[in-house]
């Protein structure tokens, strides 16, 4: 996969290219799972280029659009969630078949990233099955990058994927613990109150699972109310378009010792009804997934918390036309 091809970034700066602004490399979730499928979906998949043009939607434009960064997304052949979903340990999947496209695809996106980025401090972004081969830049790409790259880590979004001490252990960077801290790694995931209170167990994380509010970013454990979350982006279960809702939803972090749930470490309980949402095309589906599974609202849910709080963390100015 050769990444100076242009159709293979689902999003580039071109000639609207910021040459002092921080860079984005985003890396997007799972949006193929189908087991009739390859294990490795093609890029151009029809449905994988959909989820991609969702995605950008629903968390990445509401984010990064008319900010003063230039923002990466590659193209890359991820593994069909259809053949690992039901797995204890999704990440051994990626070690399960040689070579492994999927890493391979990262990291040389990740090089050619490097080498036509600017000199600003990067950012990473990533969401579910990216924050794993986020995990793997962190653990196997960076450590060898020499130090004055490693520095200039703005901030990594590792979002939707558990931060805990198999990653750290394997990097120089420190989990994010206030709003304003950099070169560090900002990560959590969110359930509802049905779920924290039930049996369900959330695979992506374990019992050294760190996590941040997404309202204030630290790692207070007091409720934070719906008011300071402006804005949230989400589609009702009878409705095809997204619809902002401000002041959705509060959020506190939780822990089993706490909570009668069994959760892998921290996680960002939610106070919203997810039968009124949808991410997938019934409740039944949603449900099979675990009652009050919010895993596809991760982002969504604090668009507008998480690009103010990257304005104010990293100097990041809006743009005005």
């Amino acid at each position: 996969m050769d990444y100076s091809n242009p159709n293979l970034w689902f999003l580039s700066p071109s000639a609207d290219r910021l040459d002092d602004a921080p860079d984005v490399f985003v890396i997007a979730p799972t949006f193929v799972f189908d087991a009739d499928k390859p294990v490795y979906v093609d890029t151009q998949d029809r449905e994988y280029l959909d989820g991609n043009a969702e995605f950008n939607e629903i968390a990445v434009a509401p984010i990064f659009a008319d900010l003063a960064v230039n923002v990466w997304m590659p193209k890359y052949r991820q593994v069909n969630g259809g053949h690992f979903q039901t797995r204890n340990d999704p990440m051994t999947f990626f070690w399960d078949q040689q070579p492994q496209p999927v890493l391979q695809d990262i990291f040389a996106a990740f090089t050619h990233f490097l080498c036509n980025r600017t000199s600003a401090p990067f950012i990473i972004f990533s969401h579910s099955q990216g924050s794993i081969l986020n995990g793997f830049l962190l653990g196997y790409y960076l450590p060898g990058c020499q130090a004055a790259t490693q520095r200039s880590l703005g901030v990594d979004f590792l979002i939707g994927w558990g931060l805990n001490d198999t990653i750290l252990s394997q990097t120089s960077y420190s989990a994010s613990t206030s709003p304003t801290d950099t070169g560090t790694i900002v990560s959590w995931n969110t359930a509802t109150k049905s779920e924290v209170a039930g049996s369900y167990r959330q695979t992506w994380g374990d019992a050294s699972t760190r996590a941040v509010n997404p309202i204030t970013f630290d790692t207070r454990t007091e409720y934070v109310p719906p008011q300071p979350n402006q804005r949230s982006l989400l589609r009702h279960y009878d409705e095809s378009e997204l619809r902002t809702h401000h002041g959705l939803t509060g959020a506190r972090l939780v822990t089993p010792s706490q909570e009668g749930g069994i959760f892998a470490g921290v996680v960002v309980e939610v106070d919203i009804d997810e039968h009124e949402f949808r991410s997938d095309d019934t409740i039944a589906s949603q449900d099979a997934a675990g009652l009050g599974y919010t895993h596809h609202w991760d982002i969504s849910l604090f668009v507008d918390s998480i690009r103010m709080n990257l304005m104010s963390r990293l100097g990041i100015s809006e743009l005005r036309s």
